[in-house]
């Protein structure tokens, strides 16, 4: 199903933090064999990246200092351990850049906490150690966690002074969306709420996709192959024909083909705007034209909707309205605060990728929002 994408502030890599102190454990180093054998790029591999660039090189200037490789290598490093599909990113100089600027905001808001803020960053360096000591005693991911280490060059005193750091500045950031959500009424939310009200629809709907690539050749399919496909499918449809196996026969979504192509109970909002559309308009149980979408084109049918009003919603929306109220407001925060230390990010040209890591440079589709054929990005 086709999912909206949300960007927030809290892509900043300290809101990261929760992931980082599970990460050890649950993802021991991020890689399994079969997948560093299939060309992605591994944790050793950006480790030689990162030692390739000489330790004095000055990555950037800011009031008050500057930032060395050698200092945000161990940055990478702690990444490329903990949180691999992240730490992907470093890969690409864009995101790096503002990795760099992420970083050095976090050093600063640490280094102007208080006595209260400091203590609650060392209370969760202190049980991100405990994870780690776990983690490193566990005899099957304890060895991978090890060799990463190694290979990234890092100890684990470094790693836990790092989540100090990070920790105590995060105190500042979540000082500030306290702050933020503070001044956020009720009226607020509802009106907030009154703009797209049939976005919190609950829906229950069967499609089949016929996405614009053909998933058993690999090749795109033009727009009019496409929606003639569908066009056939819906006919076949019409003409009594069985969801389930239609789905299984014609359906790109991986996600559904299965079940005859189901959702049930969703929230519309969750789908992008045409298939939103499709799932809070159509006729219920009538099967509706072809959608298209930037996947490809949706036979619809609604079989269920439950009209949302304010006086139902529940509280998990409610918070969800106020996420999306203090968004903004984090986000002009954190840029007057960057803007406050006047960073100037001067990288060096990053060593080209090595034959075995260049088909996968960028970073996974998985690390923000999973991709395949089903179109289940969120």
């Amino acid at each position: 199903m086709l999912y909206n994408k949300r960007g927030a502030y809290r892509r900043f890599a300290f809101l990261l933090l929760a992931v980082v102190l599970l990460a050890a454990t649950a993802t021991a180093c991020g890689k399994k064999k079969n997948e560093e054998s299939s060309g992605s790029p591994t944790a050793s591999a950006s480790a030689s990246a990162t030692a390739s660039i000489d330790p004095d090189t000055v990555l950037a200037t800011y009031d008050g200092g500057e930032l060395k490789q050698a200092e945000f290598a161990k940055y990478e490093a702690f990444m490329n351990v903990t949180n691999p599909q992240y730490a992907m990113y470093l890969s690409i100089p864009q995101y790096k850049e503002e990795i760099v600027k992420q970083y050095l905001l976090q050093k600063a808001f640490a280094a102007r906490a208080t006595d209260a803020q400091k203590k609650a960053g060392k209370d969760q360096a202190d049980a991100f150690k405990k994870q780690l000591d776990d983690a490193l005693k566990d005899a099957t991911n304890g060895p991978q966690i090890k060799e990463s280490m190694k290979t990234n060059n890092i100890t684990e005193d470094e790693m836990v002074a790092l989540v100090v750091t990070l920790a105590t500045g995060g105190e500042i950031t979540t000082a500030k969306e306290t702050e933020i959500k503070a001044t956020i009424k009720d009226a607020d939310i509802k009106a907030e709420f009154d703009k797209e009200p049939a976005d919190y629809n609950v829906d229950t709907v069967r499609h089949i996709l016929v996405a614009f690539t053909d998933p058993a050749t690999n090749k795109e399919r033009a727009d009019a192959d496409a929606l003639k496909r569908a066009q056939d499918v819906k006919k076949k449809l019409d003409d009594g024909g069985d969801w389930t196996a239609l789905a299984k026969e014609y359906s790109d979504d991986t996600g559904s083909k299965e079940n005859g192509g189901l959702y049930e109970k969703t929230q519309a909002k969750t789908w992008v705007e045409e298939f939103k559309k499709a799932a809070n308009t159509q006729a219920i149980g009538v099967i509706g034209d072809p959608v298209k979408t930037d996947y490809g084109y949706h036979v619809i049918k609604v079989e269920a909707r439950e009209e949302a009003s304010y006086d139902k919603l529940s509280q998990t929306d409610k918070d969800a309205i106020v996420s999306a109220l203090v968004s903004p407001k984090m986000e002009t925060f954190m840029q007057e605060e960057t803007d406050k230390l006047g960073i100037k990010v001067t990288l060096p040209a990053e060593p080209s990728p090595s034959p075995s890591a260049s088909g996968s440079a960028a970073p996974s589709a998985s690390s923000s929002a999973p991709a395949s054929s089903s179109a289940s990005s969120k």
